[in-house]
């Protein structure tokens, strides 16, 4: 099992995201697995006694019926064995009937065997991490004057201690959102994909206009072109394509499994210049979204800004994100095992307790993602060799 203490970097990330420091690159590569792990019995062992065999605790046979045109996370996540897998059976060729070109003397050889070409991901990084509070017996005492008193500030310690994991928690799924998003920036300017799209541009050249980043936020005819576009791509990902993903599966979402996520200042505008007039339909379009503050860093800076390393090997500092469409088998979770310990002392009166967290999180490129951007995409930055 590939488990990481994630503390340092993600009490980074939560003080980024409350605005106590500018945020900074964050090499994502030991948090979100990206697949394709490879089983070794020296390695892929328990971390107790390091002999026994991590099992696959979930199998996604990651193909769906196709019928052509005639939020938050994967929440089905385990806690018993170690390795989400994902098999993938790809779509076959079209070869010749016979039975239309038949030749006396010449038989049909029926039993010529086909294998249909599979492929398997197998995704295993865990991050953990905890809190820990000491509660006294007595040494409190003489800071309150009853029980209900003090029995009120303990139960504000563990309501912030709440707060604090859920915050936590919140602070590492947008970091795998932001991995994805980094990611199709890096098929989209290194592959030249389609997964990273800039909305202003387009429509620039439509309008023959030349509106800036922070003008088109308050533009009615932009927001509604961009609205209009979105809508296109959602239907586009419901057609079998292999344009929507970065490794070339030929994949489909339709609008029941698609997950759709707005920044918040986006949301704002489409919802302010369309409820109001006949583009209103073309937002209700749009399949049930949620919306997000920000995606990686303090929202009183660049909300729509991300600084990520990605597992491949990238350095992206994007800004101007506004929107992402992913298969809801795009983006998930593994692996989460919340639990709460306490151990007591009583030659020192007072009570630990740990509050943990182990979580998997995983971006699978193979699966439709795309991401829209007011804004030119950024050029991302390989590592050196």
């Amino acid at each position: 099992m590939n488990v990481k203490q994630v503390y340092a970097i993600l009490n980074d990330v939560v003080a980024e995201s409350l605005g106590k420091k500018a945020f900074a690159v964050k090499d994502t590569a030991d948090i979100v697995s990206i697949g394709n792990e490879v089983l070794s019995s020296s390695t892929s062992t328990d971390k107790f006694l390091g002999v026994l065999v991590d099992r696959i605790g979930r199998t996604i046979i990651s193909n769906r019926a196709y019928t052509g045109n005639v939020k938050a996370l994967i929440n089905d996540a385990f806690t018993f064995g170690a390795i989400l897998q994902k098999i993938y059976v790809a779509p076959m060729d079209a070869v010749e009937n016979p039975q239309w070109n038949l030749t006396a003397g010449v038989s049909v050889d029926q039993y010529v065997i086909t294998k249909p070409t599979v492929n398997q991901k197998l995704f295993n990084k865990i991050s953990t991490w905890e809190i820990d509070v000491t509660i006294p017996d007595n040494t409190l005492k003489s800071a309150f004057t009853g029980e209900s008193a003090m029995a009120a500030f303990i139960d504000g310690v563990f309501t912030a201690i709440r707060n604090s994991m859920n915050k936590q928690l919140e602070s590492m799924a947008n970091l795998a959102y932001a991995t994805a998003a980094a990611m199709s920036i890096v098929h989209a300017k290194v592959n030249n994909g389609i997964t990273a799209i800039d909305l202003l541009a387009p429509y620039n050249a439509m309008a023959g206009t030349s509106i800036t980043a922070d003008a088109a936020y308050h533009s009615s005819d932009f927001t509604k072109f961009a609205t209009r576009y979105i809508n296109l791509v959602i239907k586009r990902l419901g057609e079998m394509s292999t344009q929507y993903n970065t490794e070339g599966y030929a994949r489909f979402t339709p609008a029941d499994r698609m997950r759709v996520i707005f920044l918040a200042d986006f949301e704002a505008s489409v919802a302010s210049y369309l409820e109001a007039d006949t583009f209103h339909d073309e937002y209700l379009k749009i399949p049930q979204h949620d919306t997000v503050v920000s995606w990686q860093g303090n929202a009183n800076t660049d909300s729509s800004a991300i600084k990520i390393h990605t597992p491949n090997g990238y350095t992206v500092e994007q800004t101007g994100i506004v929107a992402m469409l992913c298969d809801e088998e795009s983006i998930g979770l593994t692996y989460d095992e919340q639990r709460i310990r306490s151990t007591r002392n009583e030659k020192g009166e007072y009570t630990n307790y740990f509050y943990k967290a182990d979580m998997g999180y995983f971006f699978d490129p193979s699966e439709n993602c795309v991401i829209f951007t007011i804004g030119a995409l950024a050029t991302p930055t390989p590592d050196t060799p």
